[in-house]
């Protein structure tokens, strides 16, 4: 008997007096050992079957027909304390937000002892360090003392990957478990579960919209779309010839490295660090021809007096109509540069300023001290979407808001105008986000930001929720926004193919400081800095049935002074053999 069997599975949900079906007639099996990818668009039910492993249905939902067996067991089934002992047990849950997952009162060494203690494993501090070391946190010794909010997103996920493999389960579920993660720490941790898996003898369930993830982890791949399985294939046999015409259209919408209706030339108003000096030339790089939007020179951003600088040292441009792409690993910098230039965290020093010729300031003051009309021209769209709206508040009152303050109206029809630009509708705007799914959610977070109609956007890993379909519209909607209103970008993102799509420059950032900075097609083309490779190396393909090595991750390498000029704005900082 397969360790997981589903047959026949139906679900619905309650809306008002009526029962909605959510997932309909779906069936399964996964053996010990194997690893089942499950893709499709976001709401078309795949969190939902995947739950269900665990017993666990949402609320106001109940299973119409079907059987879940785990292990043997018929999971709806089992008593209180037998499903208490089949979560985390027999069967664990990587969950797509960890944020959420763990508790933020509670340092994240305990919240690992937690939960080896409560399956009876050994909880001394060398168990916890070796879980720590296993989803390769640095710093062990010192990580496990603090609370998740002073951890990255890439890295509270190791935590939850940590907890969740524990007790050593027979099951496990992984709900979008890459999401935050960087690609070679993606490739790391995707390495790990293979081992584990293998070791364990486990049978993995991979909910993801990550087709690379996918094709490189999965055995085989279900394809849902409106609670249905519509194909059901082995991963080799599906990316060769999918059957069905969903199947079909969610690789033709996986980003294939060409920029929409781009082009490989330099833009003219392309600018460079304007304080390093060309280590070819001995010169400073020209000042750019176009008054950039944004202008970064020797940025410092700490979080408290005598930590080290989460951005040290960071000088860019931003220019009229232009995206530059932020990159690196979990912990780089990344989201403390976006808060920043939000004015949601204080600049230690350095210059940063806004001027588009209409509004100017200066970015180093926190948001309460920005005049309205900066506050209006820069907007960010929140990483996670989950936590950034108000679960008591509608989705057309979270927009209505913004509208109301920046412009003055806020109608119905403005609202359902913003919500259908963003591929949802007007009859959104009653729902409340607990009944969105994560991508709906992350879309409602871009309209909002859309609503204050800003020159500068700062979209902090917006497509990580969403699955490839809704990701191409919205990325589409950004480059239209762009090219209708002459808005700026800083686009942060840990998808490199979406990068490379969507993106005029990239920045490559690690340990808080840019090593690589130039025009997308010179970053990608290379010679590049040696974490910039890296980076490259580890990036998953979909199609590809291998995991990328990329080692033990830690660097041979250390900065050196000064920068080399390579061309055309290209510019790598200087590094040594460690």
């Amino acid at each position: 008997m397969s360790t997981v069997q589903v047959e026949d599975l139906a679900i619905s949900y309650a809306a008002g007096k009526r029962s909605v079906p959510v997932v309909r007639g779906v069936s399964f099996a996964i053996d010990a050992g194997r690893t089942l990818g499950l893709v499709g668009e976001s709401g078309s039910g795949k969190s939902t079957v995947a739950r269900t492993l665990l017993a666990h249905l949402r609320a106001g939902s109940t299973v119409e027909g079907g059987t879940v067996r785990v292990d043997g067991d018929d999971v709806f089934a089992l008593s209180e304390a037998g499903r208490r002992a089949l979560r985390g047990g027999t069967a664990s849950v990587v969950a797509q937000n960890a944020g959420q997952a763990l508790t933020p009162s509670m340092r994240v060494g305990e919240q690992i002892r937690e939960a080896l203690r409560a399956h009876g494993e050994p909880d001394g501090p060398e168990r916890v360090l070796e879980l720590v070391r296993l989803v390769r946190l640095p710093s062990p010794e010192s990580i496990v003392r603090r609370y998740p909010h002073q951890l990255s997103g890439g890295q509270q996920q190791r935590v939850a990957i940590a907890m969740a493999v524990a007790a050593r389960p027979r099951v496990l579920v992984l709900d979008e478990p890459t999401t935050a993660l960087d690609v070679v720490t993606q490739a790391a941790v995707l390495d790990l579960i293979a081992d584990l898996g293998r070791e364990l003898g486990m049978a993995v369930l991979l909910v993801s919209h990550d087709l690379g993830v996918v094709s490189a982890m999965a055995d085989e791949i279900a394809v849902m779309r409106n609670g249905e399985v519509v194909e059901h294939a082995a991963t080799a046999a599906l990316f060769a010839t999918p059957q069905h015409e969903y199947t079909r259209a969610l690789l033709a919408a996986v980003p294939d490295g060409r920029r929409p209706g781009g082009t490989d030339r330099v833009p003219e108003d392309a600018t460079v660090p304007q304080t390093v000096a060309s280590r070819s030339t001995g010169t400073v790089p020209p000042v750019p021809l176009v008054r950039p939007v944004v202008t970064a020179d020797d940025l410092v951003i700490r979080y408290g007096r005598g930590l080290p600088a989460a951005v040290d040292g960071v000088s860019f441009t931003i220019a009229p109509r232009e995206t530059l792409a932020v990159v690196g690993e979990s912990g780089s910098g990344k989201s403390t540069l976006a808060t920043a230039l939000a004015g949601l965290v204080p600049a230690e020093s350095g210059t940063f300023s806004f001027d588009d010729g209409t509004v100017s300031g200066d970015l180093r003051e926190p948001i309460a001290g920005r005049s309205p009309e900066l506050r209006r021209a820069v907007q960010l769209v929140f990483q996670n979407a989950d936590t950034s709206l108000n679960p008591r508040r509608t989705v057309g009152a979270a927009i209505a808001r913004p509208l109301k303050l920046f412009t003055g109206a806020a109608s119905r029809e403005r609202v359902g105008a913003l919500l259908t630009q963003v591929g949802l509708g007007p009859e959104f705007a009653d729902r409340l986000p607990a009944q969105l799914s994560g991508g709906q959610r992350q879309r409602v977070g871009i309209a909002r930001a859309l609503a204050a109609e800003p020159r500068l956007v700062i979209a902090d890993e917006i497509t990580t929720a969403l699955d490839v379909q809704v990701q191409a519209g919205i990325l589409t909607l950004l480059a239209d926004l762009q090219r209708s209103r002459g808005l700026s970008c800083l686009f942060i993102s840990h998808d490199l193919a979406v990068v490379r799509g969507v993106a005029d420059r990239v920045a490559v950032m690690t340990g808080g400081r840019i090593v690589e900075i130039g025009p997308t097609e010179r970053v990608f083309g290379g010679p590049n800095h040696p974490y910039t490779t890296t980076l490259l190396a580890a990036t998953l393909e979909p199609g590809s049935t291998e995991l990328p090595d990329v080692g033990d991750g830690v660097p041979r390498w250390r900065h050196a002074e000064g920068w080399t000029d390579r061309g055309d704005g290209h510019l790598t900082r200087n590094w040594e053999d460690a």
